[in-house]
């Protein structure tokens, strides 16, 4: 009779060791599906223009999130997508007229991870001519940076 509450202990205990390790194989996995693609802060006057851009890099059809954010957090605009293989997507923003100068920062969601390429393009309030270029920072769901 012990050694038989011993086996159930022992089979209940590989049992829930089991159950955690599908989880957690579960668990990464779901994570490696989804990627962030952080682009860095720019700066933009009134009535300055700046260009998201987003190209699918992949031979498939990627769903994608573009949000903009202005310096203290708020969503500025939303656009989701579904972008063809091969093409750019761009969604223009405009620094509304009469408005101090803000910090915008833009944040593309994709449902697979290295699907896309993405930067800020920013153009001179005056000229029109391009006068930043910034790239992208891939960054895991997971990290808390």
């Amino acid at each position: 009779m012990r050694n038989l509450r011993k086996w159930w202990k022992l089979i209940a205990l590989f049992a829930v060791a089991a159950i955690v390790s599908i989880c957690y194989v579960v668990r990464s996995r779901a994570f490696t599906l989804i990627e962030f693609q952080y682009l860095p802060a720019v700066q933009l006057v009134a009535s300055q223009l700046v260009n998201v851009n987003v190209s699918n890099v992949t031979a498939e059809s990627v769903e994608i999130i573009v949000d903009i954010y202005s310096g203290n957090g708020t969503l500025l605009v939303r656009k989701t997508e579904t972008l063809a293989a091969g093409h750019t997507f761009i969604l223009p923003y405009l620094q509304p007229s009469g408005t101090k100068s803000n910090t915008i920062r833009a944040v593309i969601g994709l449902g697979t991870a290295n699907a896309a390429f993405s930067d800020v393009v920013t153009f001179d309030k005056t000229s029109g001519e391009v006068i930043a270029i910034a790239p992208g920072l891939k960054q895991c769901p997971s990290d808390t940076r």
